[in-house]
C-alpha cells in the first residue's frame, strides 16, 4: 500500500485505530508542540544518567488513544541505539484483563528477556533457563498423575531432553491456561503466588546473566518496556504495580510502566513518586484552549487553527484528503470531534468508511453517520451524575479527582490536556457536547456561578 492512499479500499489499512506507530514508519507525526513539549524527552534525559540502585523503574501514564504504545516504540528505538538492550511488550497480550499480579510480571519479563538474547545472538545459559523449568516443574507438579496438564508436560519434556530448554512454550502454555480459566492453570498460578521471593530470585538470575552477557555491545544492559497496562482497571494496576513496589522494583534491569491515568490522579496506595519517582503524563492532543467556552454544538465551538491543521497534516500522512473527502471542512469535523485522540480520529474514519455508499469518497453524511454511530457507544455508558460532573468540567468548575472524575477519564468521556504554563486541565469529549442530557446539564449551572467558583478558589478544572 502506498501512502498517502488515494484508493478507499485502503483507508482501514491505513488508519487501524489499534495499529502503534513503529519507527520509521510514514503515517508517524511529532506531536510535542500539541503537548506543550511534553513527550518522553525527559525520561530518555533520566534514563541516560546514574541513578541510586543502578535500575531505573519509571511509570508512563496518559488516556488510552493517546499515544503511549508509538511513544513507548520510538523509545526503544531510541535506547537501542544508546547502548540498551531493550524488550517492548504488551502485557495484555499474554495475561487476561481481568486479574494480574506482580508474580506475572516477573514470569513475563524471564520470557521476552530469553527471546530477546536469542534473538540478539547471545542466547542465555542452559543451566539458568534449566533451574527454572526445574521449579516450575517442582511448582506445578500435580497430585493426579493419571491426566497431566499441557504445561507439565511441556515442562518434564523439556527437563528429559525431549524438547529443547525454554521458557517461552512454557510461558505461552501457562498463559493460554489463565486466559481460558483452566482450573490447572488457576491453581498453578496460586501456587507461584506461595513462592514469590524464589521466582524474584531465578528472574534476577537470569537478568544478571543477561547484563553480563551484553557486555560492552549493551553497555547500559537491559531495559523493558511494559506496554498496555493502561488497559487494565486501575485498581488491578495498584495491587499488581504499587501495593506490591518493594517485590517490582526488587527487578535487575532498568524497566518503565504504562499505566492508567486514573492512577496518577487518586492513587489508593499512596503517591506515585514514592514508588517509582515522578511519573511521565502524555497528555492528549490541545485542540482548544482552556479558556475556550463551548457553544451549542462541536462545528460553532472556537478550536486553535493550528492544532487542527497540525493534525489535518497527520492525517494527511495516511490518506490523501483532497481525493477521498467531498470536502475539506468534513476532515476538520472530524478532527474536532475526535477531541485530540488521534485512536479516536482513526475510529471515526473507520466508522465513515462503512457508511460510504456507491461512492469513492467521503460524503457529508458519511461523516455524519460516523460520527452518530460513535456518539451512541458514549450514550450507552453515561448516567446523569457523569452529565453534571462533565458540565462541570466543561464550566471549569473546580471538579474533586474523585471515583467519578476518574471514571470519566478512564473512559475518555473527560480528556486532559496541558495549557501553555504546562498546568494540566480537563476538558469534555467533544461528542458527548451535542447530546441533550448534556446540554440539560450544561445549562442548569449558569455562567455566574461558574464565575463564583473561580474566584473563590483561584483554579479551575484539573488545578
Amino acid at each position: 500500500m502506498q501512502l498517502p492512499t488515494n484508493n478507499l479500499q485502503d483507508v482501514l489499512l491505513a488508519c487501524d485505530p489499534g495499529e502503534p506507530l513503529t519507527p520509521g514508519d510514514p503515517r508517524y507525526m511529532d506531536f510535542s508542540l500539541l503537548r506543550q513539549g511534553i513527550g518522553l524527552a525527559s525520561l530518555q534525559s533520566e534514563l541516560s544518567a546514574p541513578v541510586r540502585g543502578r535500575f531505573h523503574h519509571r511509570v508512563l501514564c496518559g488516556h488510552r488513544g493517546c499515544g503511549k504504545s508509538t511513544e513507548l516504540l520510538a523509545l526503544k528505538h531510541w535506547a537501542d541505539r544508546q547502548g540498551f538492550q531493550a524488550v517492548h511488550t504488551e502485557v495484555d497480550r499474554h495475561f487476561a484483563v481481568t486479574e494480574l499480579e506482580f508474580t506475572d510480571l516477573y514470569l513475563l519479563a524471564a520470557t521476552v528477556v530469553e527471546e530477546s538474547m536469542s534473538g540478539f545472538g547471545k542466547p542465555l545459559p542452559e543451566e539458568k533457563i534449566k533451574r527454572v523449568v526445574s521449579w516450575f516443574a517442582e511448582v506445578i507438579k500435580e497430585e493426579k498423575h493419571d491426566v497431566k496438564s499441557e504445561l507439565a508436560v511441556e515442562a518434564e519434556a523439556q527437563l528429559g531432553g525431549k524438547f529443547p530448554l525454554g521458557l517461552g512454550k512454557l510461558f505461552a502454555k501457562f498463559t493460554a491456561g489463565m486466559k481460558g480459566a483452566s482450573s490447572h492453570a488457576i491453581t498453578t498460578r496460586q501456587k507461584i503466588r506461595n513462592y514469590p521471593i524464589t521466582l524474584i530470585d531465578l528472574t534476577n538470575d537470569l537478568l544478571r546473566a543477561a547484563n553480563e552477557s551484553l557486555g560492552s555491545d549493551k553497555p547500559k544492559g537491559l531495559l523493558i518496556l511494559f506496554d498496555n497496562l493502561d488497559r487494565y482497571e486501575p485498581t488491578v494496576i495498584d495491587r499488581a504495580l504499587f501495593r506490591s513496589s518493594d517485590l517490582i522494583r526488587r527487578i535487575e534491569c532498568n524497566a518503565v510502566f504504562a499505566i492508567p491515568i486514573a492512577l496518577e490522579y487518586d492513587p489508593p496506595a499512596g503517591a506515585i513518586q514514592d514508588c517509582y519517582g515522578f511519573s511521565i503524563v502524555l497528555p492528549m492532543l490541545a485542540l482548544r484552549s482552556k479558556n475556550d467556552a463551548w457553544a451549542a454544538d462541536v462545528a460553532g465551538s472556537p478550536f486553535i487553527p493550528d492544532a487542527i491543521e497540525n493534525v489535518r497534516n497527520a492525517l494527511a500522512l495516511r490518506l490523501d484528503l483532497e481525493k477521498l473527502f467531498d470536502n475539506p471542512a468534513h476532515v476538520d469535523l472530524l478532527i474536532r470531534m475526535s477531541g485530540g485522540c488521534i485512536r479516536d480520529l482513526m475510529h471515526l474514519i473507520n466508522l465513515a468508511y462503512s457508511h460510504v455508499i456507491d461512492s469513492s469518497r467521503f460524503t457529508y453524511e458519511a461523516v455524519l453517520c460516523a460520527i452518530r454511530d460513535m456518539r451512541g457507544t458514549y450514550l450507552r455508558r453515561l448516567n446523569n451524575d457523569d452529565y453534571m460532573r462533565l458540565a462541570q468540567i466543561a464550566r471549569r468548575v473546580n471538579v474533586p479527582r474523585d471515583a467519578l472524575t476518574n471514571r470519566l477519564l478512564f473512559n475518555r468521556f473527560a480528556l486532559e490536556y496541558l495549557d501553555e504554563e504546562q498546568e494540566p486541565w480537563m476538558d469534555v469529549h467533544p461528542l458527548v457536547i451535542e447530546t441533550e442530557p448534556f446540554r440539560n446539564a450544561f445549562a442548569s449551572l449558569s455562567p455566574l456561578k461558574h464565575a463564583k467558583d473561580v474566584r473563590e478558589t483561584g483554579r479551575g478544572s484539573g488545578s
